[in-house]
């Protein structure tokens, strides 16, 4: 039985010492293996992020409550469907419901581990040649919004800034990525995406505008947002069907209520927001007349497809 586990677990985790609760408490080792996600992954959410915030015996070892096993879960599921993980936290805070979509299983978040682990080993070992070959099979194994999601991304994050490590992952997947929005197919609908947010959030921009390729569309990037005169003629000029503006964070006010509502009042094509900020702030954009595309999930392609056919409900 859970409940009996869980007290046996905790148990043998603080030497004996006696519960601080009544409520059933789970050492780290065993929310691990209930979420699938690994002590170190749990630790860096605790201390990074502010994602947890586990009990504490006098010796120091960390105990779960059936909250917080539950509140790693829904962490997961964010992460997968496309928000940050810098974000997560103030979405679930604020009573948001998961976004509709599949639950990561345990056995799904720990084949993501493995693939994570794979591709840290071979970057260690600084094998270009490797990297590339196990790039291809990452993708070969699973979605590519799994891959982005659940390994690329973080593995990307969890790299020390400046190190050779990092620099040769950023541009395997700077190179790979615009490789990839640079393919054209004749007769296919042109969507721009715009990263928002600059440089600080250019990769996951770039995964997003990757990801969007698989609605059968061609696309083009712009890292960040031209003035609003230039970018209307531009659309107008390309004949680009849908103009996708991307940010993990929340728009500033300021943005969203004059430059956006200016520029979605002019275009000649439709425009929609994608990326964390749908969940962060969906009754706005609602309330503005902007569609939201939602995150990187494997069902960003068919909400493209049914925004382009006109039957989108944002």
């Amino acid at each position: 039985m859970a409940t009996s586990h869980g007290h046996d677990a905790m148990n043998e985790a603080a030497d004996g010492e006696q519960p601080m609760a009544l409520e059933t408490l789970y050492p780290i080792r065993e929310v691990a293996r209930l979420t699938g996600v690994n002590p170190i992954t749990l630790r860096a959410w605790e201390r990074r992020y502010g994602l947890l915030v586990p009990h504490r015996t006098d010796s120091g070892h960390r105990l779960y409550s059936q909250r917080d096993i539950e509140r790693v879960r829904s962490i997961t599921n964010w992460i997968a469907k496309g928000v940050a993980v810098s974000k997560v936290g103030s979405i679930i805070d604020r009573g948001e419901a998961d976004a509709p979509g599949p639950e990561v299983t345990p056995a799904v978040s720990t084949a993501l581990e493995q693939w994570q682990e794979r591709l840290e080993e071979t970057l260690q070992a600084f094998d270009l040649t490797l990297l590339e070959r196990r790039y291809e099979q990452l993708l070969a194994a699973m979605p590519m919004a799994s891959a982005l999601n659940g390994v690329l991304l973080p593995l990307q994050q969890r790299q020390r800034r400046g190190s050779a490590e990092a620099v040769l992952l950023d541009g395997l997947l700077r190179g790979r990525l615009l490789q990839r929005c640079a393919h054209r197919e004749p007769g296919r609908s042109l969507v721009l995406l715009v990263n928002l947010q600059g440089a600080e959030v250019e990769m996951e921009a770039l995964a997003m505008a990757a990801l969007l390729v698989e609605a059968q569309v061609n696309v083009g990037f712009l890292p960040t947002l031209p003035d609003t005169a230039s970018l209307l003629q531009a659309t107008a000029r390309a004949g680009c069907r849908i103009l996708v503006l991307f940010s993990e964070a929340p728009l500033d006010s300021a943005l969203l209520q004059r430059q956006l509502l200016l520029l979605n009042q002019h275009l000649e094509c439709e425009m929609a927001l994608a990326g964390g900020c749908c969940a962060l702030q969906a009754e706005a954009f609602a309330a503005a007349g902007m569609h939201s595309l939602g995150g990187m999930d494997r069902e960003l392609g068919s909400r493209l497809q049914l925004l382009l056919s006109g039957h989108f409900d944002s």
